[in-house]
């Protein structure tokens, strides 16, 4: 009974060292298996790991402003206009708004990527970290949803992402319902890509968004600029195509009402 007791209290101790991102199970997992750097491992893999990785383009350089709704007409054309602004300090660092028909309906806090750099993991059956070392940006730009989402879990860092509004697919990075354990760090850069939010925001948002499935839209370039025709108008789109860039695949997703402008202002 002595044995059982110190083994357990061996392998709880282990669990708890490990990373909060890691469910419970995760956590169990990590203890039995190869999971933790040394320290000679770590600054060896990180060093080697942050040559191989590129850090991802930012494609929108200037700043939203409520005025855009008048010298760009065809963004009132979008139910929804969602401003996430993902600077680490300012008066507005931190936070998202959202425009219905040009008008402000929520105001709140959120939590984009730490801009920093993310080790993988150090053998597959390991959680709590990515598969792939990548940097944990959300890279501004102008964004329109590809699919939704309302029961997902991330499975590079094991955790549920509820309500999530998928907009940049080749990344996976989305809008979603912020997990309980980083409620407290709404308002400062603590994800790993994704925009969080508070649960009854990213509920509401996920079913206003939902609803206008299927629209007809503006078709938009991530540097903010609108795509135009043939005769230089802008264009119209029912469903969206993109070529996957690392694939070469064409892939096609339903349009939604509703436009996603990340900006980076202090």
């Amino acid at each position: 009974m002595m044995n059982f007791m110190k083994y357990g209290a061996i392998v709880m101790t282990m669990v708890v060292s490990q990373t909060a991102s890691a469910s419970f199970w995760g956590k169990v997992k990590n203890a039995f298996n190869d999971c933790k750097y040394t320290e000679q491992e770590y600054a060896e893999t990180v060093a080697f790991e942050k040559q191989m990785t590129e850090k991802l383009p930012e494609h929108f350089k200037g700043r939203f402003s409520e005025s855009d709704f008048e010298t760009k007409p065809w963004m009132r054309d979008f139910r929804y206009v969602i401003v996430v602004n993902k600077a680490s300090r300012g008066p507005t660092a931190q936070t998202m708004k959202v425009y219905e028909y040009g008008y402000l309906i929520h105001d709140t806090k959120i939590s984009t990527g730490r801009e920093g750099f993310e080790l993988r993991r150090k053998n597959k059956v390991c959680t709590g970290a990515p598969p792939k070392s990548y940097w944990s940006q959300t890279p501004t730009g102008y964004y329109t949803p590809k699919y939704l989402s309302e029961d997902h879990k991330s499975s590079s860092w094991d955790s549920d992402m509820p309500y999530a509004i998928f907009f940049d697919i080749e990344n996976g990075l989305a809008l979603h319902q912020v997990h309980r354990n980083y409620v407290d760090m709404l308002g400062d850069r603590a994800s790993g890509g994704c925009i969080r939010q508070d649960k009854e925001t990213a509920e509401n948002l996920f079913f206003r968004v939902k609803e206008t499935e299927r629209s007809v839209v503006p078709a938009v370039n991530l540097d903010g600029t609108p795509v135009l025709d043939e005769n230089g108008d802008v264009k119209y789109i029912s469903q969206q195509e993109m070529i996957h860039s690392k694939t070469g695949q064409l892939m096609k997703f339903n349009t939604f009402s509703a436009l996603i402008i990340v900006q980076d202002v202090k």
